[in-house]
């Protein structure tokens, strides 16, 4: 058998020599399928990398010996090197947009990558649909950017797997999927390594993903492995505390944690009678929400059933066709541009992305003393001061305040986020998928500081997921959105335990666990129905 990938001693610092990786031997052979699991900034990711023969701009390759697919890859000159990661291997990142061509439309991004052969319709078609995506025209002439989150980063895998690689390397590759999409592509996943078994090498916090997926597991923590073993059997029995730790905070949809919604009367955020859409028909019809002071609102369903639309509409970023948004008893202008300084202030949208929310070139205390100079005409000294006390609140120190978005950790580039949109000085946090490529641990960080500003700020939150582990863990309320109609809204208690609307059971069917997949024969192969009702899973273009 060989070994596409072999890893030996490596060790990888960074600034002042502070080891990133430190001392790791990882093996995978062809057919082997290997995950690696840890909190974020245990160095997962500087290891998957180092494996392609990339370190990351402040890094510095320290020692050790990487081979990739029998070469010695950092002996190679760069562009040998470039061609033997683009001819034998596939890497998906967390950021599915990146891996696009903008310009490109979706049938061109997966059939630019095929043999020559099999460049016809048909082919790429399948490759779409395998991934749970549309195939009809209007969809196929999409760009990138006319696409939901969920839907690009189905596109970026089928273009990954497209040209049959030895190696494939998986970083979070489901973190944006809703339940019936991810059990889809796992199940892809396993169809496509058994027909080709090429090596597999994951990298995720989610620990059901990786039980499901990997054979073999490895736990790392600051750098450096502190378990490593068959991988049910690891997560079923962790040996080491810091693995326990990881099992116990991973969000179990069926562990149900009743919460009590805010008693106050008035609304701080009011929607009557939306509607919105693109150009190919609306996608939100006559939605109707409240969300009081304290309160938070979780906004559920599939991908392409409207949720990040809705958000765009709160904030001013998308016009409505219909209806009108309230906050604090004001009707608000349908776009921010209409809106005054302080409407502009009052919702604040903390998004999936914060990597490329932050400008990249401006340290993170300008980034979050900005709205206090533009909306609240603040003066810049005082807006940096400002700024360093509410990435404090947030819990994070000077020293971080002073560094750029791409010197930030994942957990830390969101508590940024979270601290820009309080300089606005909100009433209504709107939440777009904030903890989907979060680590438990640290998710559970960035839940229980939204609970402490609900708690002793009042703000109301709309949180939108489709993690159900989260909303039992953080909302009141719950609204299930499907094809663009609200189909329950209710306590989030009554929706968790007692769904009435097919929706809702679908969602709930359809929720992960992690322990049903330590419990399942590890020989046999995943199927879509055992974790999602596949029939749920949305087939249209909205976003």
């Amino acid at each position: 058998m060989t070994t596409p990938l072999e890893i030996t001693d490596l060790r990888v610092t960074g600034p002042g020599g502070r080891p990133v990786v430190d001392g790791i031997t990882l093996h995978v052979g062809s057919g082997e399928r290997v995950g690696v699991v840890g909190e974020s900034g245990a160095g997962k990711t500087t290891l998957a990398l180092a494996g392609l023969g990339i370190i990351r701009p402040g890094l510095h390759l320290s020692a050790g010996r990487v081979r990739l697919c029998e070469q010695d890859v950092f002996a190679l000159p760069e562009r040998t090197r470039r061609r033997l990661r683009r001819e034998h291997t596939a890497w998906l990142g967390q950021d599915p947009a990146a891996t696009l061509t903008p310009t490109m439309r979706v049938d061109q991004q997966v059939s630019e990558l095929l043999d020559p052969a099999q460049r016809d319709h048909d082919t790429v078609r399948r490759r779409l649909a395998s991934v749970g995506l549309p195939t009809d025209a209007e969809f196929l002439r999409r760009l990138p950017a006319e696409l939901s989150g969920g839907q690009q980063q189905r596109l970026a895998l089928a273009r990954a797997l497209a040209p049959q690689p030895r190696l494939v390397v998986l970083d979070e590759p489901t973190s944006r999927l809703d339940y019936g999409t991810r059990a889809l592509v796992i199940a892809e996943l396993d169809r496509l390594h058994r027909e080709q078994r090429f090596a597999l090498l994951v990298i995720s916090h989610d620990l059901d993903l990786v039980a499901r997926l990997a054979n073999r597991i490895v736990v790392l923590r600051n750098g450096r492995p502190v378990e490593t073993g068959e991988s049910r059997q690891t997560l079923r029995s962790p040996a080491h505390p810091y693995t326990r730790r990881l099992v116990d905070a991973y969000p179990d949809p069926r562990a149900h944690r009743a919460r009590t919604p805010p008693a106050a009367d008035a609304a701080a955020l009011s929607v009557d009678g939306l509607g919105a859409g693109y150009g190919h028909g609306n996608v939100l019809h006559d939605v109707c929400l409240r969300a009081r002071p304290g309160e938070a609102l979780a906004l559920v369903g599939a991908s392409g059933s409207g949720k990040s639309t809705l958000a765009r509409c709160l904030v001013g970023l998308h016009y409505p066709t219909s209806g009108h948004i309230r906050v604090a008893e004001q009707i608000l202008a349908p776009t921010a541009g209409r809106r005054s300084r302080a409407q502009r202030g009052w919702l604040q949208l903390i998004p999936q992305d914060p990597y490329g929310s932050l400008n990249p070139r401006r340290r993170i205390d300008a980034a979050v003393g900005r709205p206090l100079r533009l909306l609240h005409g603040m003066p810049r000294r005082q807006a940096t001061t400002r700024a360093v006390e509410l990435l404090h609140r947030v819990g994070l120190g000077a020293d971080l305040a002073r560094r750029r978005p791409a010197q930030l950790s994942g957990g830390e580039r969101q508590r940024a986020a979270i601290a820009r949109a309080l300089a606005a000085r909100p009433r209504v946090l709107v939440c777009d998928e904030i903890t989907s490529a979060l680590d438990p641990t640290v998710a559970e960080g960035i839940l229980d500081l939204l609970d402490e500003l609900r708690r002793d700020d009042g703000l109301a939150v709309v949180f939108i997921t489709h993690d159900l582990g989260l909303v039992r863990r953080f909302a009141d309320t719950v609204a299930v959105l499907e094809d663009g109609h609200i189909r329950e809204y209710d306590t989030a208690e009554a929706v968790l335990t007692d769904p009435q609307s097919p929706a809702a059971r679908a969602l709930l069917y359809a929720a992960p666990s992690l322990r049903a997949a330590l419990a399942a024969d590890p020989s046999a192969t995943p199927d879509p129905s055992s974790t999602a009702d596949t029939a749920a899973v949305p087939m249209e273009a909205s976003s």
